[in-house]
């Protein structure tokens, strides 16, 4: 029995991605400039804040300008640019919405690293799959009628994708990024924890029997009951307040089951940041300031800036411009060669190609002929109202044709000189010049007939 081929069958179809839907926010985080080894630390632990949206290997190098970055933005979606540098006087830490800002400019008073925190904390506990979902925003004393602080509220959310609380699964919600505001010493504290769950109501040994895979070493004891109700362990697990314990909506794993209670505890993982908002700039790290912490400037001073930043766009538009117009121009002057280049190369394998395009050409003569008598028989019928007759228009050689060299009998031609200036009647310059080299040319004809007869003579001899 012969085989059928097998019939692949369209069983599914990709749903298309819908144009108008926006994506989560993405971003980089990136230094600018020469940083030391401290803060090339610190950038990679805000991309560990900043995860998964984030580019976690971006590769940076001097020659990247910021205009770079901006390019290649918009293809991938991205939104924010988290920047560091460093001044003489202290690190700066910059926070701008692409493409066209603004800027939001902190300065770094005082930080701490990821692996500072990890060496602090005895029991630290950062998985890789801790970062596979963005964290938590959480924002306090972020109420004031100030315009900036408004602005750096609205920006700090948006870095972020939005919950939807009817959705969102609890183990989704596994890290927590805190930013707390002091209004004395206008710092912003930045802090970053981790989310861990604990079930309550059993004692510690029933919970490490239950949280950790391990399974616990019995060696030393009589029974499993040993084990459960030893003196030493305590019935009850340490530090636990009321206020932490919640009835879990879904499971968490490690032992915290749906319509349970269990204990919710932060822990911090870093990097722990001290900051103070500097500069709030209109464009991306650029344009009008509208918010500055220690240069206060009045309505004037305002003015004559917002004069000096329009005449500077004039001035980037007219260069704009210019460069576009030279950019044009030597394209066509491209186009120009190379139109010369295939001219030449034309000529190199058509050797007639010269002689086509002379105006003495006959064809090329013809159809001028042609084209002059057109437009005499043109004339004649607007100026007389008649028909030319057959032979009324035609032409003898066209006059540009005829002997009228200089010194050929075409006229007089340039009379000749003598040394004392005095001009010599009858005779033409060209006419002189021509029977000067007829008679060189008879000259030299004769010499070479009576070479070759003696030549002739001596070979019969």
């Amino acid at each position: 029995m012969a085989r059928t081929r097998r019939k692949k069958k369209r069983t599914h179809v990709a749903a298309q991605a819908d144009p108008t839907k926006k994506g989560p926010p993405k971003s980089f985080v990136m230094r600018r400039g020469h940083v030391g080894k401290m803060l090339r630390r610190l950038e990679q632990d805000l991309r560990h804040v900043m995860m998964p949206h984030t580019a976690q290997n971006l590769k940076e190098s001097k020659r990247n300008t910021l205009k770079d970055f901006v390019h290649v933005a918009g293809p991938l979606g991205v939104t924010h640019f988290l920047l560091l540098s460093t001044t003489k006087t202290a690190p700066y830490f910059r926070v701008a919405k692409t493409p066209r800002g603004p800027t939001l400019t902190f300065q770094i008073k005082q930080y701490s690293l990821a692996g500072d925190i990890a060496a602090a904390s005895p029991k630290y506990r950062a998985p890789p799959t801790l970062f596979q979902d963005p964290p938590l925003v959480v924002m306090n004393n972020f109420t004031g009628a100030d315009e900036h602080l408004k602005l750096c509220t609205v920006m700090f959310q948006n870095m972020f994708p939005p919950i939807n609380v009817q959705t969102v699964r609890l183990s989704q919600c596994q890290r927590v990024l805190l930013l707390d505001y002091n209004a004395e010493t206008k710092l912003i504290d930045l802090r970053h924890y981790a989310v861990t769950a604990q079930p309550t109501g059993i004692s510690k040994s029933i919970r490490k029997l239950v949280t950790k895979q391990d399974v616990p070493n019995l060696g030393g004891m009589e029974d499993v009951a040993e084990f459960v109700t030893r003196s030493g362990y305590g019935s009850e697990s340490e530090g636990e307040e009321e206020a932490s314990k919640v009835t879990l909506a879904h499971d968490l794993g490690r032992g915290n089951r749906a319509a349970n209670r269990s204990a919710v505890k932060l822990q911090e993982i870093g990097p722990r940041i001290s900051m103070q908002l500097i500069k709030v700039e209109e464009g991306l790290c650029s344009g009008k300031v509208m918010f500055h912490e220690f240069v206060h400037k009045s309505a004037e001073e305002e003015a004559e800036q917002e004069a000096r930043v329009k005449t500077k766009e004039e001035l980037r538009a007219q260069r704009r411009a210019e460069q576009e117009a030279n950019v044009r121009r030597k394209q066509k002057q491209e186009e120009e060669k190379e139109a010369l280049k295939a001219d030449k190369k034309q000529r190199r394998l058509d050797p007639n190609h010269d002689v086509r395009m002379r105006k003495d050409h006959p064809d090329n003569r013809a159809a001028a002929q042609a084209a002059d008598e057109d437009d005499d028989a043109q004339w004649y019928r607007q100026e007389v109202g008649e028909e030319p007759e057959e032979g009324f228009m035609t032409r003898g050689p066209s006059p540009s044709l005829r002997g009228r060299g200089r010194g050929r009998g075409g006229g007089p031609g340039r009379p000749s000189r003598d040394r004392d200036g005095s001009t010599k009647a009858g005779n033409s310059y060209g006419r002189n010049r021509v029977d000067g080299a007829r008679k060189e040319g008879v000259k030299r004809k004769d010499s070479r007939t009576e070479f070759m007869k003696s030549k002739k003579k001596r070979r019969v001899g």
